[in-house]
Order: structure tokens, then C-alpha cells, then sequence
């Protein structure tokens, strides 16, 4: 969260150098009564430029990232810390992968926040062990690939996180439903998920809804 503790994004990323560990950053979702606002929203791109004390964004020639925050001088040289200069390497994701996973790798040298060119940056001598990986369900979604359904502690199906829609299973079960009849009520749910972000378009639009109760009610 931008102003939070988006100081602490590299000490994290950090973590993979010398340890064969996952670190995931998730993108702050709007929920019901969660307080979400774009001025506190921080990023994929912007995130990673923080890591790598960049100003300018870093791609996967994917567009993955398809918008950067310009960081100021200030934000930069303090990005710079203890741990170094950073640089992240794309690797493969899944198929059906909620994450987008990077390695990160250490240079020898400490680089300038700008003017240096890629070719003239050091030679990587320290590959990262872990991976450092970035949930971007709102500044890159992946819905047009999310093959994920929810079931909530009372019962309900979530054929998608952001959406306000479920199916009661378990009073379904409770009136004697049959296996087969299960079934034909989960598919007919799935039929009906929309494209993405729950037929919100996008996330000032999930935001404005607050008809989502909030992920302590629908579980992780």
C-alpha cells in the first residue's frame, strides 16, 4: 500500500537471494467496507520499480506492465539501501497461474538511479535462489485465464472473487440434492461468470458496487 509499507518491498524481495523461498506481493483489492482508494493503490510496475530503484518501467516484451509511476530523485536514492542493486529476470508461469513470477538477481556494483545504459550495467554474478512473484488482479488482470471457484465457510460457490453473486451448496445438500444435481447447479454458476472482475469493469467499479462482503467472510 502506497505510504504504508511500500518501504519494505525490496527488503522482501531480498529474501530470495540466498533463500530457495516464494515471496508474493498481492495488489490491494476493493472490498466491502476495506477502505480501498486509487491514491493508496500501488501496482505491479510501480512496485517493481521501487525493487529496482528504476524510473522507468521493466517488461517482458508481454506487455505485462503497461503503466509505471515516475518516481522522483528522492523516491529513487531512498529506494537504493542496504541490500543493493536489484535487477528481476522473467521466468514461466503456469497456465493457469494467478501469479506472475520473476527471479531476482544481484549485480556487483551499486547503479545510478538513471543515466547508466543496459549495456553498460555490471555483469550479474549473483542468481536468486527463490522467486518473487506479483498477484496483479487489478492493474493486469488475468480472468481471461482463471480457472478458480470459491467455496465460503457457509456454503456459498464464488465463481468469482470480485463478484457479489453465489450459489448456496449447502442448501442445495440440506434439500436432498443429488450428486448428479450438484452438478448440473456448479455448471450452470459457471456458465453464468462474467469476463472479468465481476462484471465490474474495473476496480473504482468494484469499489463503488460494495455489495462484496469483505474476505473474512468469503476465505481464502
Amino acid at each position: 500500500m502506497k505510504g504504508f509499507n511500500d518501504d519494505e518491498l525490496r527488503d522482501f524481495a531480498s529474501l530470495t537471494l540466498d533463500r530457495d523461498v516464494d515471496v508474493r506481493f498481492i495488489e490491494w483489492m476493493p472490498f466491502l467496507d476495506n477502505g480501498w482508494n486509487r491514491d493508496r493503490f500501488l501496482g505491479y510496475a510501480d512496485m517493481m520499480a521501487r525493487i529496482t530503484g528504476r524510473q522507468e518501467g521493466i517488461g517482458n516484451g508481454d506487455g505485462d506492465v503497461d503503466r509505471v509511476e515516475t518516481m522522483t530523485d528522492e523516491e529513487c536514492n531512498a529506494s537504493l539501501n542496504m541490500v543493493g542493486p536489484l535487477t528481476l529476470r522473467r521466468l514461466q508461469d503456469g497456465p493457469n497461474d494467478t501469479t506472475k513470477w520473476w527471479s531476482v538477481d544481484a549485480s556487483p556494483e551499486k547503479r545510478e538511479c538513471d543515466g547508466e545504459d543496459e549495456k553498460d550495467s555490471p555483469t550479474f554474478v549473483e542468481r536468486g535462489r527463490g522467486r518473487l512473484g506479483f498477484i496483479t488482479s487489478m492493474s493486469s488482470h488475468f480472468c481471461g485465464t482463471c480457472n478458480r471457484l470459491r467455496l465460503t465457510a457457509d456454503g456459498k460457490l464464488k465463481t468469482c472473487l470480485f463478484g457479489s453473486r453465489e450459489v448456496s451448496l449447502r442448501d442445495a445438500l440440506r434439500a436432498g440434492a443429488t450428486e448428479e444435481e450438484l452438478r448440473m447447479v456448479i455448471s450452470a454458476a459457471v456458465g453464468r461468470k462474467t469476463f472479468a472482475l465481476g462484471g465490474h469493469g474495473s476496480a473504482e467499479g468494484i469499489a463503488k458496487a460494495g455489495d462484496n462482503r469483505p474476505m473474512t467472510l468469503i476465505g481464502g
